[in-house]
């Protein structure tokens, strides 16, 4: 690579941490609802009540997010602030990411010296997704995950191409977080298991030493099995609340998946489009480059494949692609391989143009680039949407929380559907589908209301009243008849508003009343 090769990557990467840092900045303020039942989880854990939602409750998996709740719990025990470490967490694993971009790049072109565009591409499109952004700060686990997911792809390649026995117990101890974060990263890592032996044992001319997997046993499999067997005993289930509610018992939509294809076939082309040039020989160094970006090719397809394949149909819940985010990231590193070819290809053809073929692949392949570069705006207006959420947040559910904990030593219980900065901040009992096992398997029902007679029951409405339904549902039923109180709407945004109905003949109930009053009178 030339001077001014260099000289442009280097502006490149200044201008895309440039606008991640603004972008970062303008969405800072955002955490999503749902962190806040991580946070709850993880506070109780912390306090010594175990991994509950209710205190003195029997215990719920309403996360699925384990590593996330321990990391948050020892946040806790040092007295720090989880918004705002979850934050930092967040950034350190987009850092993690460009790292792993890095070494990509160097392992892949060892012996090529033109390479620096593959980071420089990998990188930027990763710094210039504004859903990069958005789940930097958004208090959950994605970032962390797709770090990990990448780190797990990443050494699970390395164990096929080099015979440096220390990635086998880089890639168990990388399978085990990665397992701990997300129900499906032990989709991916047995995907990941099954896949090196077969391949091991075919370069090995069908022979392959077990022991040489005792990391994996060790490391991985042994500690997933314990941990697997502690949730069962534990929480007396096999899958997390959250799973059934969202999964099972909701309707689920391809959208998400077809929204995310869509903006992947470009990226995918240009990869097809690079593996096309190298396998036509043209130069014979390029040999180990072809092999080692086929097997990157191989382990990145087993990767996605098991990432995504249980969220193919999805509740209409997401946020910034968060089901399908993390796979980006794992494109982005074969892009920025696929682009250096091509871009060793140009140079090469200033000279020599071998052929008018490779001459038109070339030229498609820049005009799909310069596509890419426009669709990955795309989520500008999700930037917004965010920002805007942020603030939203702290106009409506958050302050409603914090006045209610004024009232959090009275075991107070809460029905709402919103069940994050409510519950964490109220402290208060909270009823909801996300972490109530009998709602999450039965859904809601009027003598489960009455058994658990909330004191307060709050509708989400997209105008300032609520639409009382013919008959009514069962939540609007027990309001009805056990002449609930209808308070003031706290506004969340022009299309969604908090509808609280406070129980009658209370403790405490003219000063909750004025509590809540004020609150929505505060968000208009």
């Amino acid at each position: 690579m030339d001077l001014n090769s260099k000289n442009v990557c280097i502006v490149t990467l200044f201008v895309s941490v440039v606008l991640f840092i603004f972008m970062v900045g303008y969405v800072w303020h955002f955490t999503v609802d749902d962190a806040f039942i991580s946070f709850r989880y993880s506070e109780h854990l912390a306090n010594g009540f175990g991994l509950v939602w209710d205190i003195g409750q029997p215990p719920v998996e309403g996360y699925t997010n384990f590593l996330w709740v321990l990391i948050i719990a020892f946040l806790f025990l040092l007295k720090l602030d989880p918004v705002f470490l979850t934050k930092i967490i967040g950034l350190l694993s987009v850092l993690g990411i460009i790292i792993l971009f890095w070494l990509i790049t160097n392992d892949i072109f060892k012996d090529i010296k033109n390479k620096s565009i593959a980071f420089t591409v990998s990188t930027t499109f990763l710094l210039i997704n504004p859903y990069t952004a958005i789940h930097a700060v958004s208090g959950l686990e994605t970032m962390l995950f797709a770090f990990l997911l990448l780190g797990v792809m990443y050494s699970a390649w390395k164990i096929l191409i080099s015979p440096n026995s220390k990635f086998i117990w880089f890639f168990a101890f990388t399978a085990l977080l990665l397992s701990l974060t997300r129900p499906e990263g032990m989709l991916v890592s047995l995907g990941l298991i099954f896949s090196i032996i077969i391949i091991t044992y075919k370069k090995n001319n069908n022979s392959i030493k077990l022991t040489s997997y005792l990391p994996v046993l060790i490391l991985y499999l042994i500690p997933i099995v314990i941990y697997n067997v502690f949730r069962i005993f534990y929480f007396h289930g096999l899958f997390p609340l959250s799973f059934l509610a969202k999964m099972v018992h909701s309707n689920t939509y391809p959208l998400y998946f077809l929204i995310a294809l869509i903006y992947l076939i470009p990226f995918v082309i240009i990869i097809l489009i690079s593996l096309y040039l190298i396998n036509q020989k043209i130069d014979t160094n390029k040999n180990q480059l072809k092999t080692n970006f086929k097997y990157f090719l191989l382990i990145l397809g087993v990767t996605l494949f098991f990432a995504i394949i249980v969220y193919v149909y999805t509740p209409n819940i997401n946020f910034a692609q968060r089901f399908f985010y993390p796979s980006f990231v794992l494109i982005y590193a074969a892009f920025g391989i696929a682009i250096n070819i091509l871009f060793n290809e140009i140079g090469k053809n200033k000279t020599n143009i071998k052929s008018a073929k490779n001459t038109r692949i070339i030229f498609s392949s820049v005009i799909i680039l310069t596509l890419l570069v426009f669709t990955n705006f795309i989520g500008v207006n999700e930037l917004v949407d965010q920002h805007n959420y942020g603030d939203s947040l702290n106009n409506a559910h958050i302050p409603l929380g914090k006045t209610l904990s004024s009232f959090s030593e009275d075991n107070y219980t809460i029905f709402c559907g919103d069940a994050g900065s409510i519950a964490y901040y109220s402290g208060w009992n909270l009823l909801d589908g996300l972490n109530d096992k009998f709602i999450a398997q039965n859904g809601v029902t009027t003598e489960y209301l009455k058994e658990k007679h909330p004191e307060l029951v709050i509708f989400i409405s997209y105008n300032q009243s609520i639409d009382w339904t013919n008959p009514p549902i069962a939540e609007e039923k027990y309001v009805l008849e056990n002449n609930y109180t209808q308070l003031s709407p706290i506004k969340f945004n022009d299309n969604y508003y908090l509808i609280p109905f406070l129980k009658p003949n209370i403790k405490d109930y003219n000063l909750i009343k004025i509590s809540i009053e004020n609150v929505a009178k505060e968000s208009t």
